[in-house]
């Protein structure tokens, strides 16, 4: 006899009816993440798990060197539950000692590596911070990141009793080829911009510019060069008058000569990773600790739900491993999968075509804003995409109408499947929800993974849950998307609760401040974020209320307000901050405006140890006054759809995902009324 429906999503789950039985009745494998991969991978130990800058590591080379890692950090007396942090891009390094930490219960502590201010003293302050309210007692870092971050406050790790210090170098893992490689790479990204125009209109022109391109790449080079010798011979001074012990992990890896040398923790229940996501009342990173229990359940999920790659698939991997997304769904998600994950330490975002051209990659995960912008990417006007298998976009919505155009153009270039999409949130590893075949509607977040309970709450009540059903004659429900899922953190890190948990109807669910809309079929649509925030165009998560609170603290500014506007050259989405000032004498001054907005970037978000250059609004307004709704309160969507109308200041920072090379602050040139998005 079927069971009577109930109208409550969490209860009825209409989205089980295009799941299998076996994606949500099989039992998790009770052991560690690495040991897990492993099982997995047993019958193609010979394949490519990894490709960086050339140099291939099959699986069995890779368990290997994890192994070691693990001997690596047993020996240096590294026990069960202790934080190791890393700084550190996406480098092979970077998941051996993850995986190696793993196999002996250690916790791996990423976080973002990127220098996002211009004070050096002002990042290591930002990394010791964390150091301290996460309690690390080992690091493991970049060798830039060790110079500008750690080497300013080697006292004050002295005295936390942090007295080990690993140091990676991005160079260690190349053979000879891939270094070179890396020399072009780097080269031409600071270069390929100013050699774009150089278009000959006859022969000789043509040899001249062909010339001054020649001089131009060789000058970069050898600058380049110079650049890596300087950072050597600093590296080095830095270690030898260190008053911690500093160890280069290539000579810790050439000295370790067994592997297996160290006691296995293959509890599933212990913590081994911890991400990081933007803090829910500042700008200081909010820790997410994940055990191998979340970790693996995210992994068979995504199996479950047919989001699986193929063994041989070239992955191109980008995601940074401190957000959960870019560790679980874009690195060990390959590795469980048998694929070939191509690894890139550092790119600029306009430079994403470049990677598709250079890698030809079977699968690609990325914001919807590095998807969007494709079509206009002039490195694949004439490439051919059939290598792709899959296309995924996350992090933010993307239009319909942007979808079409980027699905449109992957068919004209070869291409023969089109963009899928999922919803998540660092609290539960990155996804919850995935759209594909029958349930990839048209600007919907898809259906909830097999394991997966997706509810739907009353927004206006914040100490408890009570569940929304939907009505008769209703074929949408709206309100606040709570989850569940043993993928989900507990949020406890040092007895400390980080994210809270609700008991609704026997299962425990966090919020996600979401406001969403579900069908009858169980198919989610996103609709807005409660709080605001929204994704920049590198997928960062901008939340409006930190920034203006920094910015109202200035003098000269009377009222603040940041919302997201629709950046046309990168087709996503950036801050742009509104202002009313003290003196209303500014809105006729341009040059007054700029110094204003100088002394905000400069002294309200550069030299505040509370913010992040990320949080840099790209565009400032000045205004008289703010508009306001009819029960008097700010009218924060007027001042939204306004759009542009070309009288912003402009704030460009110049930056790739680990480096900031400077910021330019300029008004605009042209005042032309630009058309909304």
């Amino acid at each position: 006899m079927e069971n009577k429906l109930t109208g409550y999503p969490h209860i009825d789950k209409p989205w089980m009816k295009y799941y299998d039985k076996d994606a949500v009745y099989t039992s998790l494998p009770q052991t560690n993440l690495t040991e897990y991969l492993k099982m997995r991978n047993e019958e193609r130990m010979n394949l490519v798990a990894e490709t960086y800058y050339g140099k291939k590591t099959t699986y069995d080379e890779l368990f290997d060197k994890a192994d070691v890692a693990a001997t690596i950090l047993s020996e240096l007396g590294i026990k069960k539950g202790e934080i190791i942090m890393s700084l550190m891009p996406n480098i092979p390094e970077a998941g051996y000692l993850w995986l190696g930490a793993t196999q002996i219960g250690a916790i791996s502590d990423f976080v973002d590596p990127r220098p996002d201010n211009i004070s050096a003293r002002a990042n290591a302050d930002k990394v010791l911070e964390l150091i301290k309210s996460e309690k690390a007692k080992y690091i493991v870092a970049l060798d830039q990141c060790y110079l500008g971050m750690l080497k300013p406050i080697e006292k004050e790790l002295k005295e936390l009793g942090i007295d080990k210090i690993i140091v990676v170098s991005a160079s260690d893992a190349m053979n000879l080829q891939g270094k070179i490689d890396y020399l072009k790479d780097v080269i031409n990204y600071n270069s390929i911009k100013n050699m774009r125009d150089m278009q000959a209109q006859s022969q000789i022109e043509k040899n001249i510019k062909d010339d001054v391109k020649r001089l131009k790449w060789y000058q970069a080079a050898l600058e380049q060069i110079q650049n890596m010798q300087k950072l050597n011979r600093a590296l080095q001074e830095a270690m030898s008058n260190s008053i911690l012990q500093v160890y280069k992990y290539s000579d810790l890896e050439r000295d370790c000569l067994c592997t297996r040398k160290y006691l296995q923790d293959t509890d599933i229940n212990t913590t081994n990773y911890i991400g990081h996501t933007s803090g829910t009342s500042g700008s200081k990173p909010k820790p997410i600790p994940v055990t191998n229990k979340n970790g693996i359940s995210t992994i068979e999920q995504l199996f479950g739900g047919r989001v699986n790659w193929n063994p041989k698939d070239k992955c191109l991997r980008v995601l940074p491993l401190f957000a959960p997304f870019g560790a679980y769904d874009n690195y060990i998600f390959n590795l469980s999968s048998g694929s070939n994950n191509l690894s890139v330490p550092e790119f600029k975002i306009s430079e994403f075509g470049y990677l598709l051209k250079k890698y030809h990659p079977n699968v690609i995960i990325g914001t919807a804003t590095w998807i969007a912008a494709l079509p206009d990417c002039e490195y694949l006007q004439n490439e051919d995409l059939s290598c792709i298998t899959r296309i995924i976009y996350g992090a933010e919505a993307m239009t319909i109408k942007d979808i079409e155009r980027v699905n449109k153009w992957l068919r004209s270039h070869g291409c023969t499947v089109e963009l899928t999409t999922g919803h998540g949130m660092s609290e539960f590893l990155g996804c919850g929800s995935y759209a594909q075949k029958e349930y990839n509607v048209p600007g919907s977040i898809g259906i909830p993974l097999p394991k997966t309970i997706y509810a739907i709450v009353d927004p206006n009540i914040e100490d408890k849950l009570v569940p929304l059903k939907f009505e008769d004659g209703k074929d949408l429900l709206s309100g606040e998307l709570v989850v569940s899922s043993e993928a989900v953190t507990d949020g406890v890190l040092h007895g400390e609760t980080i994210i809270p948990h609700y008991d609704m109807d026997n299962e425990s669910y966090i919020r996600t401040r979401d406001i969403v809309t579900m069908n009858r079929d169980g198919v989610f649509f996103h609709e807005s974020r409660k709080d605001r925030s929204f994704a920049r165009i590198e997928g960062y998560k901008v939340k409006p209320y930190e920034i203006e609170k920094e910015i109202i603290q200035n003098p000269n500014v009377h009222q603040v307000i940041v919302v997201d506007y629709f950046d046309e050259r990168y087709r996503g989405y950036m801050p742009i901050c509104h202002i009313v000032p003290m003196d209303e004498k500014i809105l006729e001054n341009e040059e007054a405006a700029l110094e204003l907005v100088k002394d905000i970037v400069y002294n309200n978000i550069i030299a505040n140890p509370n913010m992040q250059t990320r949080q840099i609004p790209s565009k400032f307004r000045f205004r008289s006054s703010l508009p306001l709704t009819k029960n008097s309160k700010i009218d924060f969507n007027t001042i939204r759809d306004e759009g542009l109308d070309g009288t912003e200041i402009n704030v460009d920072v110049d930056e790739t995902n680990l480096s900031i090379k400077g910021i330019e602050i300029y008004p605009n040139k042209n005042k032309v009324k630009i058309k909304k998005k």
